[in-house]
């Protein structure tokens, strides 16, 4: 079936944001999903409820929230109370087609684990944008899965505003489609946040996934650390692009940024850009990238003790990859993750 759809609001390779993941092109074997409005599943917390509002202008513009606003006419909101605590997570699920907009406002000393199923077994175009704005003393725990069969093309935004003495944190698993591009937009608006902004891909076949994030440093005393892993293979390709964005008044902070990743055959890529855009003086920031391959002397090593290669290869990429996960305070969450990394080994 040939598009009839106007495809001058997707970006293709001369969008210097979207140059490594060609979305336009992506779209040239698919019709369902690119101008159709998608409602999530919610599993809700206790004392949390969820409501539909009009799906007004964002004040933070990238495509994502730019096709939202062209193809929804509604929103899903949701209001986390003043000093909210739970030990139940709040679930999103049914992102398997079309558009969405979430809103979640997280009040003053609240605190929200949020878990998001980014799952399609379909041929469709999908793309979720979810807005999260988190008051004075709020936490968010984010955990984000993402398994789509390979002809899918999948991209997701999440707009993070937070004010001061705030905690986030943010672990994302992805095995890639046709085109996945999942994108943080954090706006430190206090001061003494917290954030940890981790993820991992692990790709196969023609696998494709984009993990960008764009960190914007308002105020002082912040303390980032973002960590990112990832393993291609046959002819899929990894994309990471991250950029902390130091301003004058953020004096004191303290940001770490590192891609890692591993080439297990010549037929995959990796693109990588990491930046640091600093104008305040006072700061401790680095970031760091590597590209390789699994240690031939370590393999070397348990194939004497006759492990065999598929096995050994699959061993230490699972360490390299769960690295990323260990820092989960919920063990759960956790073993699900690893669960899901030795699968696909």
């Amino acid at each position: 079936m040939m598009l009839t759809h106007d495809m001058s609001l997707f970006p293709s390779r001369r969008d210097e944001k979207w140059k490594y993941s060609d979305l336009r092109s992506s779209l040239s074997h698919l019709s369902d999903g690119i101008e159709d409005e998608n409602k999530p599943n919610f599993l809700l917390p206790d004392g949390l409820t969820l409501e539909e509002v009009d799906c007004e202008f964002s004040s933070v513009k990238n495509i994502s929230s730019t096709l939202v606003e062209n193809y929804c006419n509604k929103a899903w909101k949701i209001n986390v109370p003043k000093n909210f605590k739970s030990d139940q997570s709040l679930i999103i699920s049914n992102l398997n087609s079309g558009h969405s907009r979430i809103i979640i406002n997280i009040n003053t000393g609240g605190c929200l684990s949020l878990v998001e199923y980014h799952e399609s077994q379909s041929n469709s175009f999908i793309n979720t944008n979810v807005i999260i704005n988190i008051m004075g003393k709020g936490e968010l725990d984010r955990i984000i899965f993402h398994d789509d069969v390979q002809e899918t093309v999948r991209i997701s935004s999440a707009i993070i505003n937070s004010g001061p003495n705030t905690k986030i944190t943010q672990n994302t698993i992805s095995f890639g489609s046709a085109l996945s591009r999942f994108e943080t937009i954090l706006t430190a608006s206090g001061e003494n946040l917290n954030a940890t902004i981790n993820g991992a891909y692990l790709l196969s076949g023609n696998r494709h996934c984009d993990m960008t994030s764009n960190i914007e440093l308002l105020k002082p005393n912040c303390h980032i650390r973002q960590l990112v892993k990832g393993v291609v293979k046959d002819k899929s390709s990894g994309v990471f692009q991250g950029k902390f964005h130091v301003h004058r008044p953020a004096q004191h902070t303290n940001a770490e940024m590192r891609h890692d990743a591993l080439m297990l055959s010549d037929t995959s890529k990796i693109r990588s850009k990491p930046e640091l855009e600093i104008y305040a003086d006072d700061v401790a920031c680095a970031h760091g990238n590597t590209i390789g391959q699994l240690d031939e002397d370590v393999l070397f090593y348990l194939r004497q003790r006759s492990i065999p290669l598929a096995k050994a290869e699959a061993m230490l990429t699972e360490a390299f990859v769960s690295d990323v996960f260990y820092s989960l305070e919920d063990d759960q969450l956790r073993e699900n993750i690893l669960t899901k990394i030795r699968g696909r080994l």
